[in-house]
């Protein structure tokens, strides 16, 4: 019974090492999988194309637009969302999910589209729906990728009015969508709808910037490259997001649908898999270490081994049974309680117990940080795992192990039979048809030819004959070096040039404010990519450029009626010089008409050999992911890799974070052969994220996950209750949340938050107004300044940047405390995280803050009502939580902000509009209240160290509990150089090598006449040597008056010698020069008197003297002087002066 575990784990151990998959060195036989190109047949089947099932991919025109729309706000009627109680149908709830998924994905591009139709000239800053407007879109060229045919296209930045931070910025996103119009139409009538292909950085940041696009259906493409148009997409959408969402609920109504009597039907009592029933013996020794032989086989639907000890607590192991022994398994974890530790310890129970022939286990997650998360425990004890999704912060452990890397270290050829090698012989083949085909508009060295109007039936053959007639007859007349196009000739000098180029612009100085972190812009793009291997953002593949650089010249008063009765003359040449522009631009429209009907037909072509070239590229794959025993990717790749993962008949499916996920995504989950569903989440903390807010919550209730509706219809499930995470003082605070959540022993030996005196949490409450920024989210100034001098004061206490971390509600706020944190004198240069609370689900750190923001009269508080945002926010931290906001707000207006308050108003009181400092040196409390309390302040109190520091000098801070070591001493050195003279560098300075004292020499000079003048007898003829200078001031001569004189002149020459500012420095070195060169120095006299007096024979020296004068102090603001040489000059009284007109006397410094 159950003999091959046995086998496996017994005996067997060796055995088993060498049965492990080596995916890096073996390379088994490819075989060839048709059940990948069968899933897309039955995809492609012919279905009612006005029925939900039969809806193509990229949302046609007609759902984002409405031809002659005059009023920006209607009305669209959706069907309600059903969250109590069974649905009727498999159908039912498939096309309920489907049309508010749909409507997610389209609607914020529609009410964009909308606003611009009623007001075609808005600029981006006046829009009311998170509008991007860019004008001047050209079409500039095509790539040719296995995914399509791209347009590269150029555009203008003229109604944003600013420079863009491309690579901080949500502005066309690969995979997003967005609607184009003509300029002359501005979606008055025509809409085209296409998708972000890619998004190449240096294509963007450019001038103008360009970017490639996906026309949404190859009978939509345009390749007119003198056709100016508008483009539009939404702030607030991401289309790639629900992109294959949809298409898998549309397969899904095709198939079987697994588990549907729990998910549709709301079956609350749920039995084992059906792999457990047909064998319950399970190995679980890796559970009980100490089991030995008694737990290698045990029957997990009849028993459990309870006398033997295990790390789990009684919840976890609850939970633990629910995964291994029922085939829906939903496990409840609030903050801190482990839940992605049950995750870890069940697939490893669950690997341990694969037979060779079992298929890969698949295990998803929200976000790529999560499933990274969790696919780092799972390679401790399976290593050569397999990750969908190429991209990853962790390039140690992740990055290998993408399928693109694992490809790249063992390459396989294609399988005999596959699609991929013929799709892309096709594909070439179809390029080079394409490319010839758009030949014209991409070698216009001249007008179009009159054989081309021929071939597409713009002119018939009698005026191609005359065209030719008239030409050769023109040129018979000129000489034969000016032979030309006909049409060239017929045009004359109504041909002009086709100034179609975006140009490009300058917008000064002032760039658009970041969106989003450049890391998060690369996570959301990720699941966007063209291939699995793409490693660049842009495309590769075959490029055309467009070049039709000529038109003709438009008429006054010549219509199109006009243009057509002359297209009837026979002879071209019998057509008017001056109607000649109009009718050829006519002309060139109607062969570029005939030209986009044949590309559009080769694209048809070409999107179906795209899609064979698609699933040859995954029968390969099949190859690679089939030795694996887990695959990981995140729950948008579950949609997108669908027939990919179907093909591999996978039995058990584990989602991680699956109440932030959208029901649908979980729907497309259940694969035909799916037997065993887990659901790891908390319904209590985030929900699933809505594009459209009307979306969410009653009655369409889209951000109720499977997970929520499950759980709140009594299907079974199992809750964790021990927390790890928070010391009893945070975790309170969710007393209003989870009733009967305990704390672990471990959080009891937490240290407490330095310069807190225990003081571990707390509510800072104010009444600081809020604001808006540009893009009106909410902001608070001066609550920001506080949260900052808060961080600089805990960074003072011996906190490490790295273990706090700063949340708030809006992004708004975010993005204006790390510009504070930044800008803060004592925090520069430093990393710190700031993050909203939505981006920071299944994270902690030792400390939080907490920024509430919201302020104001009118009792509105925003997102802080939620209820789920604000559980993820008051369960991040460890050991220190502290809240900053206005609690009486609050309290009005939530009744679980009023629990939350209340709870952290009594044993102990923990809220006030005074934040309470502890000093660790003197044990002194100080409250602040206002931001400005914090200057002065250096952690400490406000009592003055007066303590030695290790030069000897007295610390000069105030009360400060970071090392005196740390400090930078201000005292002057005064520590003797090898010259003997005394070190004038600050203390904290190293001491300079040598005072360079032979540039000194005039200050010496200076200083040895003080020590020899009659009032200095007294001084020893041993100390009246210049060299001596620096013993100067420990001598005195008992005469105060000398004394205070002579160490003045002494401190004069030592903070000369302590140097300065550069300016001053040169100055000196000037004065050096004048020293040394007596001749230049007359003869730079004799240049400023001719300059102040017109000839230095009108001036008379009355006075130049050698004495030197300190006049100037120093720039160093250390009192020290300069000398220079100084000279007064007279201009000379004529013989006969008026006294009243007596000239004055001007002075000039040589």
């Amino acid at each position: 019974m159950n003999e091959h575990l046995v086998e496996r784990f017994g005996r067997g151990k060796a055995l088993r090492q060498l049965q492990v998959p080596t995916l890096v060195t073996a390379r088994p036989i490819v075989t060839l999988n048709l059940s990948i190109r069968g899933y897309f047949k039955a995809f492609g089947q012919a279905v009612d194309p006005s029925h939900w099932t039969g809806f193509r991919e990229v949302p046609s025109s007609t759902e984002v637009f409405d031809e002659g729309r005059m009023e920006h706000e209607q009305t669209l009627e959706i069907s309600e969302n059903n969250i109590v109680g069974p649905y009727s149908s498999k159908e039912d709830y498939l096309e309920r999910h489907y049309s508010l998924v749909r409507e997610d994905a389209v609607s914020p591009l529609r009410n964009v589209i909308s606003e611009v139709q009623v007001y075609p000239h808005l600029m981006e800053k006046d829009s009311e729906n998170d509008a991007y407007i860019y004008e001047k879109v050209h079409i500039t060229g095509l790539t040719f990728v296995y995914a399509g045919i791209a347009a590269r296209i150029t555009f203008s930045l003229r109604r944003v009015g600013k420079k863009i931070n491309w690579d901080q910025s949500k502005r066309l996103l690969t995979g997003s969508i967005v609607a184009l119009s003509p300029a002359t139409d501005l979606f008055k009538s025509v809409c085209c709808v296409a998708v972000i292909a890619a998004r190449p950085l240096a294509g963007l940041e450019q001038n103008p910037p360009e970017i490639d696009l996906f026309f949404g259906s190859p009978d939509e493409f345009e390749i007119d490259p003198q056709q100016e148009w508008i483009m539009v997409e939404s702030r607030s959408g991401f289309f790639e997001a629900h992109r294959y969402t949809l298409c898998g609920l549309q397969m899904l109504a095709k198939e079987k649908f697994p588990l549907s009597q729990h998910i549709v039907n709301l079956e609350q009592e749920v039995p084992a898999p059906g792999y457990v029933e047909k064998q319950p013996l399970k190995d679980l020794s890796h559970l009980f270490p100490t089991g030995g032989d008694d737990v290698l086989n045990v029957n997990i639907l009849d028993g459990w081994p309870h006398r033997f000890p295990s790390e789990l607590d009684e919840s976890q192991m609850e939970a633990l049974k629910r995964i291994l022994a029922k085939r829906l398994a939903i496990v409840q974890g609030p903050p801190g309680t482990g839940k992605t530790h049950i995750s870890v310890i069940a697939l490893r129970v669950l690997l341990a117990n694969m037979t060779p022939e079992d298929p890969p286990i698949i295990i998803s997650a929200h976000t790529n940080h999560a499933l990274d998360q969790l696919l780092r425990h799972v390679s401790k004890f399976e290593p050569e795992f397999i990750r969908l999704g190429g991209w990853t912060k962790d390039m140690e452990i992740i990055k290998p192990r993408t399928l693109w890397e694992v490809k790249d270290a063992a390459r396989h050829s294609n399988p005999k039979g596959g699609l991929r090698g013929p799709a892309l012989t096709k594909l070439k083949q179809l390029t080079r048809e394409m490319t010839l085909l758009l030949a014209p508009l991409t070698q216009g060295k001249e007008p179009l030819t009159s054989g081309l109007f021929k071939k597409y039936g713009v002119i018939s053959d009698i005026q191609y004959e005359s065209l030719a007639k008239g030409a050769k007859e023109w040129v018979t007349a000129g000489t034969e070096d000016d032979v030309i196009g006909d049409i060239a000739m017929w045009l004359g000098d109504e041909r002009i040039n086709a100034n179609r180029r975006t140009m490009p612009e300058d917008f000064g100085i002032e760039f658009e404010e970041a969106d989003l972190e450049f890391e998060q812009l690369r996570e959301i793009e990720a699941e966007s990519r063209v291939f699995e291997d793409e490693d660049h953002d842009s495309l590769k593949g075959e490029r055309i450029v467009f070049n039709e650089p000529f038109t003709g010249q438009k008429t006054i008063g010549v219509t199109e009626q006009t243009v057509k009765s002359e297209l009837k003359k026979r002879d071209m040449w019998d057509i008017p010089s001056e109607h000649r522009g109009p009718v050829y631009r006519h002309m060139q429209l109607q062969v570029k008409d005939g030209i986009r009907k044949k590309f559009r037909k080769f694209a048809i072509q070409y999107a179906a050999v795209s899609q064979e070239a698609k699933i040859g590229m995954w029968e390969l794959d099949y190859n690679y992911l089939k030795q694996a025993r887990v695959i990981g990717m995140t729950t948008t790749g579950l949609s997108k890799y669908r027939a990919l993962i179907q093909s591999l008949e996978p039995k058990v499916v584990l989602i991680e974070e699956a109440a932030e996920t959208l029901e649908a995504s979980i729907s497309v989950a259940c694969f035909e052969t799916l037997e065993h569903l887990v659901l790891v989440g908390d319904h209590q903390q985030l929900r699933a994220k809505c594009h459209d807010e009307e979306l969410a919550g009653k009655p369409f209730y889209l951000g109720v996950s499977m997970f929520e509706r499950l759980v709140r219809n009594y299907v079974e499930f199992s809750q964790l209750k021990r927390q790890r995470r928070m010391i009893p003082e945070i975790r309170r605070l969710l007393k209003p949340i989870y009733d009967d959540l305990d704390d672990h022993p471990s959080v009891f030996g937490r240290l407490p938050v330095p310069g807190m005196g225990g003081v571990n949490s707390y509510f800072f409450t104010h009444e600081w107004p809020e604001s808006s920024d540009n893009q009106m989210s909410k902001t608070n100034h001066d609550e920001a300044n506080m949260v900052v001098g808060f961080f600089s004061y805990l960074m003072h206490n011996g906190m490490m940047p790295e273990d706090i971390t700063v949340l708030t509600f809006y992004n708004g706020q975010r993005k204006l405390i790390l510009r504070k944190l930044r800008e803060h004198r004592n925090l520069q240069g430093g990393r710190f995280k700031v993050v909203t609370v939505d981006s920071y689900q299944g994270e902690e750190n030792g400390v939080v803050l907490l920024s509430l923001v919201r302020s104001n009269r009118l009792r509105k508080i925003g997102f802080l009502d939620v209820e789920n945002r604000v559980c993820v926010a008051l369960s991040r931290a460890q050991r220190g939580f502290y809240i900053f906001g206005d609690a009486p707000l609050l309290c009005k207006s939530s009744m679980l902000w009023w629990y939350v308050v209340q709870a952290m108003a009594k044993n102990p009181c923990r809220v006030g509009f005074h934040l309470p400092l502890t000093c660790k040196k003197h044990d002194e409390k100080t409250f602040l209240k206002e931001p400005q309390d914090f200057e002065g302040l250096d952690g400490g109190c406000a009592k003055s160290c007066r303590e030695e520091l290790p030069c000897g000098h007295i610390c000069t801070l105030s009360c400060h509990p970071f090392p005196h070591d740390a400090v930078n001493c201000q005292n002057r050195c005064n520590r003797q150089l090898k010259c003997g003279h005394p070190c004038t560098q600050l203390c904290y300075l190293d001491c300079k090598a040598d005072c360079s004292c032979s540039k000194e020499q005039d200050v010496l000079s200076y200083a040895e006449a003080i020590i020899r003048s009659p009032e200095n007898k007294r001084i020893p003829q041993a100390l009246r040597s210049p060299r001596a200078s620096p013993q100067l001031a420990d001598y005195s001569t008992n005469d105060p008056k000398l004394d205070c004189k002579f160490n003045e002149e002494t401190q004069s020459y030592r903070d000369f010698a302590a140097g300065g500012h550069v300016e001053s420095d040169k100055n000196l070195a000037a004065l050096v020069e004048l020293d040394a060169a007596d001749t230049r120095r007359k003869q730079l006299d004799e240049e400023n008197f001719a300059a102040l007096f017109g000839s230095s024979e009108d001036a008379v020296l009355v006075e130049k003297s050698n004495e030197m004068k300190l006049v100037r102090t120093m720039s160093n603001g250390h009192g020290g002087s300069r000398g220079v040489w100084k000279g007064r000059y007279e201009v000379p009284k004529p013989e006969n002066t008026n006294p009243s007109k007596k000239q004055e006397v001007s002075l000039l410094d040589s």
